[in-house]
């Protein structure tokens, strides 16, 4: 992902957890979601109103409505429709669960750029357990049909991890006998309810990521294969490192919780605000725990911080987050790549963000 580093007026991505309240209850949840969640500290649609006008008047780009399960969510559609009328941007993520023919043609009708339908596997027993809901798998995959069927952009999200990271090529090809544009790939970062025993070995996320290179070029034209790591800017040549700015938490990306916290990413959970006690644009331009990310010189520690690719890769702060027990500039364990490795050089290519 390139950016200019030299502003930060406004992310160009934030998923916002407009509901935790979820059917599923996913071994990998970085939000703690739940049938058990509570839904009383939800912004009101008032309050969601006023985000999506405080965020479109900053200069997002890219509004992703997540949960939980954010269909759940009784306003969801005006929401939806607002922020696109607002100029945003819009993906909307989903289990499946909520999707009928009466909710896709309302989700087309919104004008969204996108939906994102989560399936961890190609075998519908692997996918239930992941999810521990039965019955979800065909559920989710009819709802990729449905999306598809009306034109809308659907990316099918994998994550994998010790118990699924074998299944993305049988993903690939399902999600394009669906009719889906793209499948996204996101790197497993223990948060949440997600655990460490979950997480890949840095040798088997490299593996994962060749294998997903080789079925980029195997698909090209067929469907789009679309990754997002924040240590792309390791793999480019010289001449275009400059250009990469590598961890985009409190640069490129952040999350909106229910109740209107505002953290770095999706996947910390540490604060720098919320929209009732202040602005978007105070929390984006004032918060000490954002300038620190941003700088990195002398403030991130471990390999990261003596690395000379520090401020085009920086690590993930999530991952260094999730190892050290609450230091989110320690250094990142998950760090694989070598300058040397000269057969990932392709992987820029790929990079995008999941909408």
């Amino acid at each position: 992902m390139t950016a200019s580093v030299g502003a930060f007026s406004a992310p160009l991505y934030i998923a916002w957890e407009i509901t935790h309240r979820c059917n599923a209850k996913c071994l990998h949840c970085y939000s703690n979601s739940s049938p058990e969640s509570l839904e009383e500290s939800e912004l009101t649609t008032e309050e969601a109103l006023s985000v999506i006008d405080q965020l479109s008047d900053a200069g997002l780009m890219v509004l992703a409505f997540s949960g939980g399960e954010p269909l759940l969510r009784k306003d969801w559609e005006r929401l939806v429709h607002y922020a696109v009328a607002r100029g945003l941007t819009v993906n909307v993520g989903t289990n499946g669960s909520t999707v009928t023919e009466t909710t896709a043609d309302t989700l087309k009708s919104t004008g969204l750029r996108s939906v994102t339908v989560s399936i961890d596997s190609d075998k519908p027993e692997a996918h239930n357990h992941f999810r521990q809901l039965d019955g979800l798998h065909p559920r989710a995959l009819r709802a990729v049909s449905l999306l598809a069927e009306r034109g809308i952009r659907v990316v099918v999200g994998f994550t994998p991890t010790k118990l699924n990271w074998k299944d993305g090529p049988g993903v690939v090809r399902l999600a394009r006998e669906l009719g889906a544009a793209a499948v996204n790939l996101s790197e497993y970062v223990p948060a949440g309810r997600g655990s460490l025993d979950l997480a890949l070995s840095p040798q088997d996320l490299q593996s994962v990521l060749r294998e997903w290179i080789e079925m980029r070029e195997h698909y090209k034209g067929q469907i789009d294969i679309i990754w997002h790591d924040c240590r792309v800017g390791l793999l480019v040549a010289d001449s275009e490192r400059r250009k990469y700015v590598g961890c985009g938490a409190g640069r490129l990306v952040a999350r909106i919780l229910p109740d209107g916290t505002v953290t770095p990413c999706v996947f910390l959970s540490t604060p720098i605000g919320n929209f009732r006690a202040s602005t978007f644009q105070q929390m984006w331009s004032l918060s000490s725990q954002l300038r620190l990310f941003r700088e990195r010189q002398g403030h991130i520690s471990g390999n990261c911080g003596d690395c000379e690719h520090l401020l085009t890769c920086g690590g993930c702060r999530a991952v260094a987050f999730a190892y050290s027990k609450g230091d989110a500039l320690a250094g990142d364990p998950h760090c694989w790549i070598k300058q040397s490795d000269s057969g990932l050089n392709r992987l820029p290519e790929g990079e995008a963000l999941p909408f």
